[in-house]
């Protein structure tokens, strides 16, 4: 891509009707920053431009990050997150697996508490890519290892077990074992910090006497709130 068709994309984006903030963009194409931000729009609906956007997050993978900064850590592992994840739904797993790895080794080569990426939320990425290529037991092996490494640890709200117990669950109701969905999702919720309104409807959902797993798991996603909202310990 030359700087005359990124200057074209980036105007396609502020001038839609989500006017993003300008001053994401000021820097210009030479910052990797603002290649990333604009990939971020490019693979919404209303551009549909997802080769480019993949273009421009490819650019990014080799980008210097500021080891000292979180928030610059983060941006550049959500690049990467969002890149597996677009590479994921259009089926090129092997290259998705790798992006989404590469995130997840960057985020943990840090000790920061990130605003909004949590490293159990990448871990799940790599869970879901890898069922997708029906390496189930090996996803089981890693929540398995991250409940072992992190179940006995003196704090509450772990994003790893969160999504490891989530991902066990969402196995139990894809073989329609409603038993074993919630007693999964009974536990993943222990270890995040769910509003009190949100709770009792959650507490409802699991008590449901009936076989259709698939049904209440979908009712418990929708009623949980968004993990990147609440508190997290790690």
């Amino acid at each position: 891509m030359n700087n005359n068709e990124f200057h074209e994309l980036t105007h396609l984006v502020l001038d839609s009707k989500l006017h993003p903030p300008v001053a994401l963009f000021a820097k210009g194409f030479d910052d990797w920053h603002v290649r990333a931000r604009l990939a971020h729009f490019l693979v919404l609906p209303e551009f549909n431009k997802t080769a480019a956007a993949v273009e421009l997050f490819r650019s990014v993978i080799e980008a210097d990050v500021d080891e000292n900064e979180s928030e610059d850590i983060e941006e550049k592992v959500y690049a990467l997150q969002h890149l597996s994840t677009v590479l994921r739904d259009a089926g090129k797993l092997d290259d998705a697996l790798n992006y989404i790895n590469s995130a997840i080794e960057l985020a943990e080569e840090h000790d920061f508490l990130y605003k909004y990426i949590l490293r159990g939320e990448l871990w799940a990425d790599r869970w879901n890519i890898l069922a997708r290529q029906r390496r189930t037991d090996l996803v089981a092996d890693e929540v398995e290892d991250k409940i072992a490494a992190y179940g006995a640890l003196p704090i509450k709200h772990i994003s790893y077990l969160y999504y490891g117990y989530r991902f066990l669950a969402q196995l139990a109701a894809a073989n329609f074992h409603a038993v074993d969905t919630i007693e999964m999702m009974k536990k993943a919720l222990s270890y995040m910090a769910v509003p009190q309104k949100n709770m009792a409807i959650l507490e409802n959902i699991m008590s449901a006497t009936d076989d259709d797993a698939p049904r209440i798991m979908r009712e418990i996603d929708q009623a949980t709130p968004i993990p990147s909202s609440l508190k997290w310990d790690i």
